[in-house]
């Protein structure tokens, strides 16, 4: 996160609405929460990315306990098979996908990585609706710094979480998305605080 983010906040947000995007600013988790169940219809179909801010946020467990097919791949006691299944469905059968991103640059662009591609093809063209949920923690100063992030923060700190010796082999798909792409409809809720990594 950048040390001056304060000063930063509202030329980010500009940025990111210029760049097409819909931006929801929130105080807390609770309120990104909220958020997302507003923009989520209870007949809809949820996609979940593998996502610790979204998980963070307690949103799986609300859907489910309204009623909505939630598909998500972080099952306990699921076989390989499933897992694999379940990545391609919530890309494929989603009306609505659920994730977050590595990093939002100055510019108001997002930049991601991914060790399959699920999470990087469903934000660009999966399902319509994409909602992102991200802190402030991961706003960085340009595309050099969010690939710098990624690589020696986040893809490290995953590779520990999931007990691998090489973080580099979760970084083998890259996206940058300058603008929003035309037929997806992305809402980025951002929350005044860290969450995820």
């Amino acid at each position: 996160m950048l040390k001056d983010i304060e000063k930063k906040k509202e030329s980010v947000i500009e940025n990111l609405r210029k760049n097409h995007f819909k931006v929801i600013p929130v105080d807390n988790v609770e309120l990104a929460k909220e958020e997302m169940l507003k923009l989520i219809s209870e007949d809809e179909v949820v996609g979940v990315g593998g996502s610790l801010s979204v998980r963070e946020t307690g949103v799986i467990e609300e859907l489910l306990n309204r009623g909505n097919k939630v598909i998500h791949h972080w099952l306990p006691g699921t076989f390989i098979d499933e897992i694999r299944d379940a990545r391609r469905r919530a890309v494929r059968l989603s009306d609505t996908y659920l994730t977050s991103t590595n990093a939002i640059t100055l510019e108001g662009y997002l930049v991601n990585m991914d060790t399959f591609g699920n999470r990087v093809s469903a934000m660009i063209y999966g399902p319509k609706k994409v909602i992102i949920v991200a802190g402030w923690n991961k706003v960085v100063k340009n595309t050099d710094e969010a690939f710098k992030r990624i690589r020696e923060d986040v893809a490290v700190r995953n590779a520990q979480r999931l007990n691998m010796d090489n973080p580099n082999k979760l970084c083998k798909v890259s996206a940058v998305m300058y603008e929003r792409p035309d037929d997806t409809d992305i809402t980025i809720i951002l929350i005044n605080g860290e969450i995820g990594y």
